[in-house]
């Protein structure tokens, strides 16, 4: 094997599970002897393997840089590879110029791809052909008749096929038949770059309008019942800037509605295509309203008379800190050790000036009676630390139970409930809600315009 970690780690486990490995070309078994010199041979076939790899990719990099042969893969739109040389699949090149003929007009993706499926195009399997397919299409310059080389190179190290950067990337212009002129390929993707502009943020990291990262708990979960599509969670924000966060069915998002819609005047409304089985009707759901309906029903299912899981943990907490009263009738009862050894002490004094106990005795029982004292008053100075401490953390528990009751009744129903939460099923009239620790629950929907829809839990 060319690795000699890889080799290493073999003959360990080989060692250990006291298994025996027979080489036949030397004709006998390995040995913990032979460990120098099978290491350097490893050590030698790993390097000529980097070295094997090194010289592939030299090869690859220096045959793409005379063009002398276009790799095209069977995902290519528009061309095939006919011996060796790559020319224009009729069939599919006027696919192609229509989608950037739309695209200069500056229809977007999910447009042109209704589009496309209205005039009778699919994909090769049948089916729609996505509005990532059209992006792609557009951003290639293959099609203008520039093919770019040296995009992808093999690491030997990771074993993976990686991304070269761009400035190792290889263009070869008018090396293949232009299907679009160069003039309307430069206009789509600068119209693309437009509803797509990257700025600077706060952090100084450029980013990109467009490229968020929306995912929840519950991503993947809710489905949509008429065309069952997932749904999209997406920001949308106003001409005040405001963001609202929505659900939206992806066929939605990526086809649109399959009715017009009629609140837009008639003026402004985009010529609407009548697409047979394109775009969904089923409802928007505001991201605030789907957590107000998650707290409702975490309070139907899990808020029971002695079931209260704030009460027991709080309880918990309490037992686990202690009781102050201990302490306080720990440090009277110390106080009241330590006047009984002072009474004493008072004691032992008179009895000595009266003469009635030697030197030596008194002295004896005095430094006895002291030493006691100070361990009574070292116990009491511990106590009252211990209870001022549990003063301080039993403030701390009300200040804790405060803040879990401020929240509990929210946001910790809302998370908690998420993670039972298996599939959301949705429907224009309702919503059905597959758990996994209960059967299945119902919620009525009741649309009271566009911007407001009410809910209403059945049990």
């Amino acid at each position: 094997m060319r690795n000699t970690k890889e080799w290493y780690f073999f003959i360990d486990r080989l060692v250990q599970n006291d298994k025996k490995l027979y080489f036949y070309l030397d004709r006998k078994f390995y040995s913990p002897d032979d460990a120098l010199i099978t290491g350097i041979k490893a050590i030698l076939a790993e390097d000529f393997s980097r070295s094997l790899s090194k010289n592939i990719n030299n090869a690859h990099r220096k045959r793409q840089e005379t063009g002398s042969s276009i790799v095209i893969t069977s995902k290519t739109w528009g061309y095939d590879k006919k011996n060796k040389q790559v020319a224009v699949n009729e069939k599919e090149s006027g696919m192609i110029q229509f989608i950037y003929e739309m695209a200069s007009l500056n229809y977007g993706t999910r447009t042109i791809a209704k589009m496309l499926q209205e005039k009778g195009y699919y994909n090769r399997n049948g089916g729609k052909i996505a509005e990532q397919t059209v992006r792609r299409i557009i951003r290639n310059p293959l099609y203008k008749g520039t093919a770019v080389m040296n995009v992808l190179h093999r690491n030997f190290e990771t074993k993976r096929t990686e991304r070269n950067s761009r400035e190792k990337w290889i263009y070869h212009e008018h090396i293949v038949p232009a299907i679009v002129s160069e003039e309307l390929w430069e206009t789509a993707n600068r119209l693309m770059d437009q509803r797509s502009l990257s700025f600077v943020s706060g952090d100084f990291k450029v980013k990109v309008t467009g490229s968020k990262k929306n995912a929840d708990s519950l991503t993947g979960k809710i489905v949509c019942g008429l065309c069952q599509n997932t749904y999209w969670r997406r920001t949308s924000v106003n001409a005040k800037g405001a963001a609202s966060v929505y659900w939206d069915c992806r066929e939605y998002v990526r086809r649109g509605r399959k009715t017009k819609n009629n609140r837009t005047p008639e003026g402004s409304r985009k010529p609407q295509l009548d697409v047979k089985d394109s775009g969904c009707d089923n409802i928007h759901i505001k991201e605030k309203d789907m957590d107000h309906l998650m707290y409702e029903l975490a309070e139907k299912l899990y808020v029971k008379p002695g079931n209260d899981i704030l009460s027991a943990a709080l309880c918990i907490l309490k037992q686990a800190v202690g009781d102050s009263s201990e302490y306080e009738s720990a440090e009277e009862s110390l106080k009241g050790e330590l006047e009984k050894l002072s009474a004493s002490r008072d004691t032992l004094l008179d009895r000595y000036l009266e003469n009635k106990i030697a030197d030596d005795i008194y002295h004896i029982k005095d430094s006895s009676l002291k030493t006691k004292m100070n361990e009574t008053e070292q116990e009491i100075l511990r106590v009252q630390n211990l209870k001022r401490e549990l003063s301080n953390q039993e403030e701390r528990i009300r200040e804790i139970e405060k803040e879990i009751k401020a929240i509990t009744d929210y946001e910790l129903s809302v998370n908690d409930i998420k993670k039972h939460i298996e599939k959301i099923d949705v429907y224009p009239d309702i919503l059905i809600f597959h758990f996994d620790n209960s059967d299945h629950i119902s919620v009525k929907v009741q649309k009271k315009n566009y911007r407001k829809t009410d809910f209403h839990i059945c049990l």
